[in-house]
Order: C-alpha cells, then sequence, then structure tokens
C-alpha cells in the first residue's frame, strides 16, 4: 500500500505523519505478500518561491533550488523526529506547485492508495477543516484520512461509518477500509440518518444486508438516528457514543460540504480529536 502524506509543517500535518508512521508499521507487521512489494510512505512537500509584487521580479533557478533544498532539510529534521520512519520503506517528495494540484499530480503518478493529512493546513484560519483537505476529499480517488493535531488514538477501536445505504452491488470501493478495519481489529458502527427510521425502505435494507456480508469478518453494528439533517443526525450520535474515527462517503460535494459547514457541525468541530476518512466510490 503506497501512503501519500503531505506535508507543510503545521501540527495538523506534522500529527498526520505521526498517524501514518504508525499505520505503515502496522501494516509492515501484518503484511502480506502483495503488501510486501508495495507497503511506501511517501512524505510529500510542495514548496513555492516568494517573489515580490514587482511583476518584472521572476524566480530565478537558483532561487528555486535553494528553496527545494530548504525544503528538504526540514523535511529531515522533521522525519528525524519520529524514528519509527528510518525502519519503514519511505521516499521524500517535493514538488514546485500549487498544494491540491501538487497532491493530485503524485496521487495519479505513484498508484496512491492512501491519503493521511492535517485536518488544517499551516495557512488555515478559523475553518475547521482546512480548504486544501476538503478540496482533496472532494475529488481523490483514493481515501482520504484527515487527521487533527490533537488526535489522540492511532488506533481506531470505535469506527463510526455514516452511510445513506444507498444500493451499491460494487463494495470494491471500500477495499482500503476494510483493510484498515481488520488492522486496528475495530469494530464497526454504521450510522443511517433517517426522518423515520421506521419506514426505511427495501432497497436501504438490501445495502445494509450488502454491507453486513462485506464486513461478515469484522465486528459491526447498525445504528439507526431520527433526524431530517444527515449531518445533525451524525453529530447525535458521536455526543452519545465513544468514537475514534469518523467515516463518510461524500457522494455529492454539496453533502461532504454540510457535514463540515460550522453552522450545522458545532459538534464535529468540537470533537477535536476525530480523525475523518473520506471515501469515494470508484
Amino acid at each position: 500500500m503506497k501512503i501519500l502524506v503531505p506535508i507543510d509543517f503545521s501540527p495538523d500535518a506534522e500529527q498526520a505523519l505521526r498517524y501514518a508512521t504508525a499505520l505503515a508499521k502496522l501494516l509492515q507487521l501484518n503484511e502480506t505478500d502483495h503488501e510486501t512489494a508495495t507497503l511506501e510512505l511517501l512524505i510529500f512537500h510542495v514548496y513555492h518561491v516568494p517573489i515580490g509584487g514587482d511583476t518584472s521580479f521572476f524566480a530565478t533557478t537558483p532561487m528555486i533550488e535553494r528553496e527545494e533544498q530548504l525544503t528538504l532539510e526540514k523535511i529531515h529534521k522533521l522525519i528525524g523526529t519520529i524514528p519509527e520512519i528510518q525502519s519503514l520503506p519511505h521516499r521524500i517528495i517535493t514538488r514546485l506547485s500549487m498544494p491540491y494540484e501538487g497532491i493530485k499530480e503524485v496521487m495519479e503518478e505513484e498508484k496512491v492508495e492512501l491519503v493521511v493529512m492535517g485536518v488544517r493546513g499551516a495557512n488555515a484560519a478559523t475553518n475547521w477543516l482546512g480548504s486544501t483537505t476538503l478540496q482533496v476529499m472532494r475529488y481523490a480517488t483514493c481515501p482520504v484520512l484527515a487527521i487533527p493535531r490533537t488526535a489522540e488514538v492511532f488506533h481506531p477501536q470505535q469506527i463510526a461509518f455514516a452511510t445513506d445505504l444507498e444500493t451499491n452491488e460494487d463494495t470494491s470501493f471500500l477495499r482500503v477500509f476494510r483493510r484498515l478495519a481488520q488492522l486496528w481489529r475495530a469494530t464497526v458502527h454504521f450510522i443511517h440518518v433517517h426522518p423515520n427510521p421506521s419506514q426505511v425502505g427495501v432497497e436501504q435494507a438490501q445495502e445494509a444486508l450488502n454491507l453486513d456480508h462485506f464486513l461478515q469478518d469484522i465486528p459491526h453494528t447498525y445504528h439507526f438516528v431520527e433526524d431530517k439533517l444527515p449531518a445533525r443526525g451524525i453529530e447525535q450520535y458521536l455526543m452519545k457514543y465513544p468514537t475514534d474515527l469518523l467515516v463518510v462517503i461524500p457522494r455529492h460535494h454539496a453533502a461532504l460540504e454540510s457535514l463540515f459547514h460550522r453552522s450545522v457541525t458545532k459538534q464535529l468541530a468540537t470533537h477535536t480529536s476525530l480523525p475523518i476518512l473520506s471515501i469515494h466510490e470508484t
């Protein structure tokens, strides 16, 4: 499994690197033949060359090379604070680019299977979820695990999986999640928010059976929360049950944004140590 960790030297990104390292170590200890060949931690940073407001002032090759060298020095210094990385297959990648564009390019070039990044970047203001992280979670073709700086549990035992139970016979897009749940030996709690849970339809029931079959060897439960707003229903669950990780499937960009909108998700914002795993359907 190739794990991409975008680094901008923010506290969240540094914690994301520690989280990814712990996960890679777990993979290494429980690796299959396929994972032995592909396990690699890709530590990635996009950099830019500061220039003045004068349009006649251009970045030169020596300036770019100097900026890249400074970036590499900072990355090596950060890696030095996490000794476990040295025993893992890892590679440093730097690129002169905008953050999202650079992450997208590396995901495609390296065929990344999981992105682990900070919830908020170095330039985030008051938004709970940073703009780059939200953009990656919207459009990434592989799962994206967003880690807050205050994340405490690196091996989640209680996973809340928010689902609308829309029918999808192809569950291959959940392969990475299934592997993670197995590694962590976690219990998965499916949450379905519905205005009237007693009137859940046949299609939703069939999808629940599909998920039940897919995770047949992983402990899991179902929770039907009554609410008209999915994000608010998820909040209700998080208030009631201890949770180490929240999983979402953003079928529509608007749904993902509503989940992280400050006016709707006050409770999520108070769960400052809760990592979020976003999984897109293939």
